[in-house]
């Protein structure tokens, strides 16, 4: 299980890079709300995660 949340931790890690360095130019504030939700829900995803982490006996 612990393998697992590390694994979890680094797509996580990965999709906030992702999210993070993407451009907004041409898009609907629309897709620009989408995308500031998914960088923000990975974000609390991320936090979640290593805190189940740091509880693993």
């Amino acid at each position: 299980m612990s393998q697992n949340i590390d694994n979890e931790i680094r797509e996580t890690e990965q999709e906030l890079k992702h999210v993070g360095s993407c451009t907004t130019k041409g898009l609907t504030d629309e897709q620009i709300a989408q995308l500031d939700e998914r960088f923000f829900l990975a974000v609390e995803k991320l936090s979640w995660l290593k805190g189940r982490r740091d509880i693993r006996v």
